[in-house]
Parts: C-alpha cells; structure tokens; sequence
C-alpha cells in the first residue's frame, strides 16, 4: 500500500508528460525556421507541376533563397481562393507569383523576385485583334478567368466572363478550341511554353492587349511570423499606394527581409536566370 502511495503521483506525471509529447514536440520543432509557400492545386509548367508534385522554378528559386537565410521551404498546395484566405490570416508566408492590387497589399508585402513578366491575350485562331481591355469588354467575346485570379484593377461590367474552377493553362486552352469561351489572358512566357505542345495555327496571339513587361512579385503575408513592417520614410501620400510606394517597408531584422535580400542577391549574381533557363531553355 506505501509501494502505491508513493509511486501514484510518478505515474500520473508519466501519464500526464505522455499525454503532452506531441505538444512538447511541437514546441520544440517550432524553432525550426520554416517559409510556407502557398500554390493552387494546377499546374503553371515550368513553374510548378500539379499537385502533389510541386516541382518546378518556383520550388527551385525559393528554396534556394530560403536555405541561404537558414530556413526550408515547405509547399502547401488547395484551391487557389482558400491559399489567398491562408495568407490573409498568416497560415501561409507567401503566394510565388502574385499580381498587385491596393486590396491585396492590405495583407500582402509584394517582393521582386528576380524575374520579369508581360500578360497578353489569346484566342481562337480568326479572331479579331484585341488591342486593350476596353476593346475586348465591347467585343462580345466571353473571357475565361481563374477565380481568384488578378482582374486587371477591375473588369469592365459590360465584360463577359466564365470562371471555371481551378482554371490552368490547358485547360483554358482546351475551352477556347471547344468555344466554352473565347479569349484568356495569362503571362507570355507560360503560354508560350504550353503553344509548343499544340498546334499554334488553331490560336491567334494579342501581345498588346492587356499589360507591359513589369517585374514579378511574391506576395507575402502582413500576419505571417516572419513578417515585421516599419514606417517607410520614403512613401509618397500623394502618389498611388504600389510595391515600390508601401506606407510599409520590411524591417532589417524580419525572416522576410532576409528572404527578400537573398533573392535580390541571387537576382545580381545571376542565379535566377540560371535556375529560368534550367526550366525554360
């Protein structure tokens, strides 16, 4: 009966320790820097495959920037409007390739990361020329676009449109042969990739509709743990709120400073376009 009594409250602080091991675990593998990168579930060749395979310049490119800071890189891929939900509340750092808004930069910091990029126009081949947004929301042609997607700071209202859920490339292709729609626009250097799979006759390209070359951001998130903003003494009221004029600039002692400069660095020294022609050619 003393053996019992003297060894009742050991076990129960056995039991209790058991019972918080996976906590414990967390605990300590929380101190492990970890960047998640958030991505939809479809592919963007040769940035990424479809999941769950994440392979492509996108993995390439950050988990390189990430290891020069003493992080990994985690990939978490779902549909594309609960990644943008993720990265308002801080579940995941960053989005690798998104489009600036006013409404996204309220819970985004937009990075370059090294690349740069032009969305244009395509369409079944015979169409008319689309020369500027207005003119494609008067054509009467249906425009397909991902939901979630970057809607150019506001389509037209006269602008037919189709949001087939988790829209890609080849998909939005295929719609446009089957006539389910009839003009897409993404960036060049993706569907110049994707037209070397099909027979380019059946389409027709409107390079000067939509955009000009401007530098690709990742979006990364305002809640994110890696995240600290400071007063950006340099920010201009008067002018437009964009990546280059954020009330915000990153603080010097933030993971995503870090990451920032160690693409910057990667940019300058010539990696990023290494690792660009080791997908693109």
């Amino acid at each position: 009966m003393q053996f019992a009594v003297i060894y009742r409250p050991l076990l129960c602080l056995v039991v209790l320790l058991l019972s918080l091991s996976p906590s414990l675990a967390q605990a300590f593998s929380s101190s492990e820097c970890i960047i998640t990168m958030g991505y939809r579930t479809s592919e963007r060749l040769p940035f990424i495959e479809h999941e769950p395979n994440n392979q492509g310049f996108y993995r390439d490119i950050y988990q390189a920037a990430a290891e020069k800071i003493g992080c990994k890189l985690r990939v978490i891929r779902a549909p594309k409007l609960r990644i943008l939900r993720d990265l308002k509340l801080g579940n995941v750092d960053f989005y690798p390739g998104l489009h600036f808004t006013e409404e996204r930069a309220q819970f985004a910091y937009f990075i370059p990361n090294g690349l740069s990029e032009r969305y244009i126009g395509i369409s079944r081949a015979g169409a008319a020329n689309i020369n500027s947004l207005e003119q494609l929301s008067q054509s009467g042609m249906t425009l397909l676009i991902a939901p979630g997607s970057y809607d150019f700071n506001g389509l037209a209202e006269t602008m037919s449109v189709r949001k087939p859920p988790e829209l890609d490339v080849p998909k939005a292709l295929d719609y446009l042969l089957a006539s389910q729609g009839d003009f897409f626009i993404y960036d060049q250097a993706t569907i110049s990739y994707y037209l070397k799979q099909r027979d380019i006759s059946q389409f027709k390209l409107h390079p000067n509709c939509c955009q000009q070359p401007q530098a690709m951001y990742l979006g990364f998130s305002k809640k994110s743990r890696h995240f600290r903003g400071q007063h950006n003494p340099n920010y201009r009221a008067d002018l437009p709120v964009s990546p280059d004029n954020s009330p915000n600039r990153l603080a010097e002692d933030s993971k995503a400073y870090e990451f920032a400069r160690a693409l910057a660095l990667m940019d300058a020294e010539g990696e990023t376009q290494r690792i660009y022609f080791n997908h693109f050619g």
